[in-house]
């Protein structure tokens, strides 16, 4: 806390007590085939088909699903936001006509799925699941392709289910031959069958997502099985890693749900179990469901407009009371606060005094005109009274939501201590403040305290967007003009987890070591905002286009290095932020405008066009297979280059070691934030646990296992491309944009350890080094992107 707040002398709260309300959550549905484990030398966990339920649901974990449901969730939401633009109706009457809209939308997506899965469970009930082999499983899968045109999307989205269904019934058949479920009993055709009612609540799901429809049940898959699988929430709370992918990834969420839905299916031990997964998907989504989101529009709205219309010395207190409710079950980490109305209450009558000075009508008139000298005219062709009255109300607004979810985010001691919180509470405000409203106080002021401005060079402030009721993200009111050079963007990380440097190189055609000029624009998360809002609703701005992939994180160092403005940088939290399709509220965002650039495309399906993909890294580990298999796609820039320099017999050396840079750095990257970079199929660590499971084991570990990662790697390509270089530039020839290198490595020594490592059990370092013995080294050359 500092000694002294500028804005206001606040005295203790009311100390009085008053009884907590416990949290009402459902009882998550656990796993039907479940059961609980045995002991085994005081602690260990034997159940081997509880085992191969949570492997089965990493395998079937799929990026391309993951990027189809984000499409759709996309495609929805602009839908639903440009058939309801009236903010004024009622929330729930607004959801009830979208959700009735956009299911009429998906229904030829529905039909057609249901009748395919129909069909193909039909043919494959009169196969015999012992004998069946994964490529006749494919070539069957394959020939149900859609009877009647469907939109792009669709069409992407069915591509994507196939690849599933190919892995349900794959597994299905290999528990056939385990003799390990009742499902493989009952053959793949009563199994597809139950399988095709989970289509509609699936898109049910995307659906609700895109309406920001939030039901109580949506819960990361390992609480979902922790009642049953103990030692997965275990984990968690032990490392004090909360799933964080599970809780801000819509589509991540679907598909987890889906998945698990699926597995219950596969691993139930009768054919009542099943009827009963059946079922409860079916009914569950009829449940008491909330719009928070909506909600919030509709309270933060009433809220502005209490404010302009206070009258001189009117207090503002209860109009922030009535405020606050609202914004906690926008902030999922906002509940706690539910259950501490003396904390509410408190907060209430500190940010009633806190913003009494912005919105009596006395001072109202200076903070409207700050914001528009901080460049709301920028954002607007016409700046009128109303519209900066509206945009000061708004920056209230903002500054009392912000300190809200501070203070959410603080830890319980700090919550139930009266002097802490209130020392919180107040810097919460103070950096709320210099965040959402521009320099309003004495000079003096900022002088004594110059952390209380955000912008000391380029002015500006952050403004609600877009203009209307229903907001979806901040905006900084100014495009700060930077040179580009590349000592600035050489080491400067973007979303895809490469520099900005070799993002301009490979997406917007910049010449490497070429000095550019550029502008910047700056967008800040609410709770809600997803980058693809950003980037539709921004349509105005070159280069974004509807591609959120022009979004990077705008950390403290990127703020440095782009605007000499490190106060405008925030860091982010968990692995998650490199997911480019969500966002967390508080998480601030850039996009380089480079004026004569723009992202360079490849044809696409359905005659669209879609940018060049970056230089990336995925890393999957499959403890079942004992192998490891890396994926290194390099963009057509970096293919072309390759292949020059091979067709030109340079020294092989130094084409791996360029090679080995982009590995070494993406892996680096797949290990550290996880997300869409890294997959463990392990019988011990669920999807939602991807970017934290490498806490369970010591520090040194996931470092020694880079270097080994990176030796083996480099050693196999000089092999590899001495003996088959042909093969790579013949890759790089084709009209496919980029080349992908997949190298996998079979038995390698350590990896045993490891696998028993993250389940828990004991090891030792000495194992862990990874030494001995080489790894089985094959690889793989392709034209275009492949994953897996």
């Amino acid at each position: 806390m500092k000694n002294q707040a500028p804005f206001l002398d606040v005295s203790s709260f009311i100390a009085e007590e008053v009884s907590r309300l416990p949290l009402e959550t459902s009882a998550p549905p656990s796993s039907p085939f479940l059961s609980l484990y045995e002991s085994e030398e005081g602690g260990g966990l034997v159940d081997p088909e509880t085992e191969e339920y949570v492997a089965f649901l990493n395998e079937f974990y799929d990026e391309e699903f993951h990027q189809a449901l984000s499409t759709l969730v996309n495609e929805a939401a602009a839908i639903y936001e440009t058939s309801f633009p009236h903010e004024q109706e009622d929330p729930q009457t607004i959801a009830y006509q979208a959700e009735r809209l956009l299911n009429q939308h998906f229904a030829p997506l529905v039909a057609e799925a249901e009748t395919k899965l129909e069909a193909l469970a039909r043919e494959l009930s009169q196969r015999d699941p012992n004998t069946l082999t994964e490529d006749e499983i494919e070539t069957i899968v394959d020939r149900y392709q859609p009877a009647v045109e469907l939109t792009p999307n669709f069409e992407e989205f069915l591509g994507k289910l196939w690849k599933g269904v190919k892995k349900v019934a794959s597994k299905a058949v290999d528990l056939a031959k385990k003799g390990v479920s009742f499902a493989a009993k009952l053959g793949l055709g009563p199994i597809l069958n139950k399988l095709k009612a989970f289509i509609k609540p699936l898109l049910k799901r995307v659906v609700q997502t895109a309406i920001d429809k939030l039901p109580s049940q949506l819960q990361p898959i390992a609480q979902k099985l922790a009642e049953k699988v103990p030692f997965l929430n275990e984990f968690e709370e032990s490392h004090n890693h909360a799933s964080s992918n599970a809780a801000t990834c819509n589509a991540c969420r679907i598909q987890h749900e889906f998945n698990q839905q699926v597995a219950n299916v596969l691993f139930a031990r009768s054919e009542v179990e099943q009827d009963l997964e059946v079922a409860r998907v079916l009914t569950e989504h009829d449940g008491d469901n909330t719009y928070p989101l909506a909600e919030l529009d509709r309270a933060r709205g009433q809220f502005v407009e209490n404010l302009r219309r206070l009258k001189e010395g009117e207090d503002p207190t209860p109009h922030v009371e009535n405020f606050l409710p609202a914004i906690l079950p926008a902030l999922r980490i906002g509940l706690k606060l539910i259950g501490r109305k003396r904390v509410v209450g408190f907060l209430a009558n500190l940010l009633g005094k806190l913003i009494g000075k912005f919105v009596d009508p006395q001072h109202a008139g200076p903070l409207s005109q700050a914001i528009v000298d901080a460049g709301l005219k920028l954002l607007q062709l016409e700046t009128t009274p109303e519209d900066a009255a509206q945009a000061a109300a708004e920056a209230v607004a903002a500054t009392v939501e912000e300190t809200m979810r501070r203070v959410a985010a603080a830890p319980d001691y700090v919550l139930d201590n009266q002097e802490l919180l209130e020392g919180f509470a107040l810097e919460a405000f103070e950096h709320a403040a210099a965040a959402n409203l521009p320099p309003v106080l004495p000079a003096g002021t900022y002088v004594k305290r110059p952390d209380l401005v955000e912008a000391k060079k380029h002015g500006g402030t952050w403004v609600m967007m877009p203009r209307g009721r229903r907001k979806r993200y901040k905006k900084f009111s100014r495009r700060i003009p930077t040179r580009l050079t590349p000592h600035k963007v050489l080491n400067l990380d973007t979303s895809e987890g490469n520099s900005l440097g070799e993002v301009l190189e490979e997406q917007l055609g910049v010449e490497p070591g070429e000095e550019v000029e550029a502008f910047v624009h700056l967008y800040e998360a609410i709770p809600g905002t997803s980058l693809s809002d950003i980037s539709r609703l921004e349509n105005n701005t070159v280069g974004l286009d509807n591609e959120h992939g022009q979004l990077h994180p705008l950390t403290i160092e990127a703020a440095e290095l782009l605007l000499g403005e490190p106060g405008l940088g925030r860091e982010t939290n968990g692995g998650n932020a490199s997911d480019q399709h969500t966002a967390t509220a508080g998480q601030r965002f850039y996009h380089v405008q480079i004026p004569g650039k723009r992202a360079l495309t490849v044809p696409g399906r359905a005659g669209r066009t879609k940018k060049r993909g970056p230089t990336r890294v995925r890393l999957i580990l499959d403890f079942p297979k004992n192998e490891i298999r890396i994926y290194l796609f390099l963009s057509e820039i970096r293919a072309q280059e390759v292949a020059v320099k091979l067709r030109q017999h340079t020294h092989l050396g130094m084409v791996v070691a360029r090679l080995g840079h982009l590995a070494e750095r993406g892996l680096r990257k797949a290990l550290t934030r996880g997300f869409g970079r890294l997959k463990i199929i392990h019988d011990a660590v669920t999807p939602d646990q991807w970017t934290t499971a490498f806490s369970r084991v010591p520090s040194v570990v996931p470092e020694t296992f880079l270097g080994r990662l990176q030796e083996w790697v480099l050693k196999g390509l000089t092999a590899h491309l001495k003996q088959h270089g042909e093969e790579f530039i013949k890759a790089a020839e084709d009209t496919a944009d980029g080349v992908t290198i997949m190298i996998t490595l079979g038995n390698p020594p350590g990896f045993p350890q490891l696998r028993q490592a993250l389940k828990g059990k004991g090891f030792s370092l000495t194992s862990l080094k990874m030494t001995g013995s080489e790894p089985a080294v094959n690889f793989k050359i392709t034209p275009g992107y492949s994953h897996e």
